[in-house]
């Protein structure tokens, strides 16, 4: 007798939905937990029968679904899974070539050539140099104000004027673009067993930033296919290369968080007050195409991209001006970064609207704390809702 815990996520992306690709290698998802499931939709029998017994049971559809935790950490397996959540591909910005001008008294890059406008720039986008002698340059840091000419950032670089190159960091925005996968769950420690998930998306993400706590967070699939599979010749993975899982580190939200930077007490600019904790939370409402004949799913149909926000902080004098906003609904800008000697993402949401009850006490030796919750909504030039970077 064995009671397996020794489980395997591999997984490779679908070109059409539901269909495993005949080639390409698998790669491995780390996770905390996952909750994968082929659950049928069952109805009782309502025959009347003359010995009073019941007639049992019939499958009437098919639910192919299920979360994965995870810890967040710098890997492209997560970025596969936040591209399917937020329907669209992680892209390139503009690259540009001048002499550039750094003051980082005034977080100022002058450029001294070309038009930073022009080339797409826009507040809130992470801007990384190359080339530069300084090293400490290559740092990535935020636009909070940006011209023609000049970027203000929010960060720290070091003074210096010369020939660089100056990158808008990869990107991924909200889009419309469906992106799937095929997952296998196989129990290591069992002969030969696997489950075989097809046609899954990701229809929620959710991340969770707090002080001394590793930040983790979750996808939430749904699905078209599924299949259970004994005997390595019926793995989706048999003949083909899986590889490894990632090794890079755990991110946390104590020591990991170079900077968050919000508008809600005034112009874009690294906060000035104690925040405990912030958590995100993308749903796309995906709905089911359900079709006579067909157990599961045959697709699913993109819904609005809901992004609900919760922030906790200290109630303090630089933070008091947040308290207007809630009965004017009044937006702000929220960007965070999380890095370590892995990588980093930055998370940006250009116009955040929160409620909130009035501070009060909890008691005796209990901080007061402003406990907002809200929704991200399109930027006022149409910019998306939420925007993740990544080096």
């Amino acid at each position: 007798m064995s009671s397996s815990n020794l489980v395997r996520l591999a997984y490779i992306k679908e070109s059409v939905l539901g269909e495993t690709p005949l080639a390409g290698d698998f790669d491995t998802f780390r996770f905390i937990s996952e909750s994968l499931s082929g659950t049928p939709d069952t109805t009782e029998s309502q025959q009347i029968r003359t010995d009073r017994m019941s007639s049992g049971q019939v499958v009437t559809g098919l639910q192919v679904a299920g979360d994965k935790s995870f810890e967040l950490a710098k890997e492209t397996q997560l970025e596969d899974f936040m591209e399917s959540a937020m329907h669209s591909d992680f892209a390139a910005g503009a690259s540009m070539s001048e002499t550039f001008t750094i003051d980082n008294v005034a977080k100022t890059i002058i450029r001294g050539a070309g038009d930073y406008l022009a080339d797409g720039v826009k507040i809130g986008d992470i801007v990384v140099g190359t080339g530069f002698t300084d090293p400490l340059n290559a740092e990535p840091v935020m636009v909070r104000l940006v011209d023609a000419s000049t970027i203000t950032y929010v960060g720290e670089l070091v003074d210096v004027s010369e020939v660089a190159l100056l990158d808008v960091s990869s990107n991924v925005g909200i889009g419309i673009d469906k992106k799937s996968f095929s997952v296998e769950k196989s129990f290591l420690d069992l002969t030969e067993k696997a489950i075989v998930y097809k046609g899954m998306l990701a229809n929620t993400m959710q991340l969770s930033v707090a002080y001394g706590d590793i930040i983790n967070g979750s996808f939430g699939l749904v699905g078209t296919k599924y299949e259970t599979v004994s005997g390595a010749a019926n793995f989706i993975t048999d003949g083909r290369t899986i590889l490894p899982p990632a090794t890079t580190q755990s991110l946390n939200g104590s020591i990991d968080m170079p900077f968050l930077a919000s508008s809600a007490v005034g112009v874009l600019d690294e906060v000035s007050f104690c925040i405990q904790s912030v958590e995100l939370n993308l749903n796309n409402n995906l709905l089911a195409q359900n079709c006579i004949g067909e157990a599961a799913a045959v697709d699913y149909s993109s819904g609005t991209a809901q992004i609900e926000v919760s922030i906790s902080a200290y109630l303090s004098d630089e933070n008091w001006a947040i308290l207007g906003k809630k009965l004017t609904q009044e937006s702000f800008s929220l960007g965070f970064m999380v890095k370590n000697l892995d990588g980093w993402y930055y998370f940006y949401l250009p116009a955040v609207q929160v409620s909130f009850d009035d501070p009060a006490s909890g008691g005796a030796n209990q901080d007061v704390i402003l406990d907002m919750s809200g929704t991200a909504k399109v930027g006022s030039l149409g910019e998306s809702a939420l925007r993740i970077y990544k080096s």
